[in-house]
């Protein structure tokens, strides 16, 4: 991973003149990482023979303060989606035509998922990918590099595609469900 830092280290004198520049560097996120991420998650649409999506209530969606108790338990999942050979060659054609600018900065919130891509070899589930659209986040273990800036408007391309939402007002949604 790689994130530049620079620091300018100013070494005053009894002169008051002159400053010293010392360059740092770490390696937090590499630029190819974008197009690392991009590969991997093209060839795992490949691989699969089925792609389910859901769009799901979060444990944080709803929280009692008084009792300091997340009124959640069990998921709810509000819609599904069994993605179409031609829906799935959307996805597969969205995803490649990402630009592989690495995101270079993350959110500090905790990801608050509500849309779920489960990945299936015959019956067998290869793979998830959770996503969090108000903070820019993903949770997949199918590689390490990290995402494309892009990823995000691609995978709100599909799920529109889909008939979905990547942004609702999902506390009222619970508050509905939960009825």
């Amino acid at each position: 991973m790689r994130i530049v830092i620079i620091l300018m280290v100013a070494f005053l004198s009894g002169q008051s003149h002159g400053a010293a520049k010392s360059d740092v560097v770490i390696d937090f996120a590499p630029k190819a990482d974008g197009a690392k991420y991009k590969e991997a998650l093209a060839s795992l649409i490949r691989l699969s023979d089925r792609i389910v999506v859901t769009e799901h209530s979060s444990l944080y969606d709803l929280y009692d303060v008084e009792t300091e108790k997340y009124l959640i338990s069990d998921e709810i999942t509000y819609d599904e989606r069994t993605l179409s050979n031609d829906q799935r060659d959307f996805f597969l054609v969205t995803i490649k035509a990402l630009d592989p600018t690495t995101q270079d900065g993350f959110s500090s919130c905790i990801p608050v998922v509500h849309h779920t891509f489960y990945f299936y070899v015959g019956d067998k589930l290869q793979d998830t990918l959770g996503v969090c659209f108000q903070c820019n986040q993903v949770i997949w273990s199918g590689t390490k590099a990290v995402p494309p800036w892009s990823l995000y408007t691609g995978l709100a391309k599909v799920l529109v595609e889909l008939g979905l939402s990547p942004r609702r007002d999902w506390q009222k949604i619970a508050r509905d469900a939960l009825k």
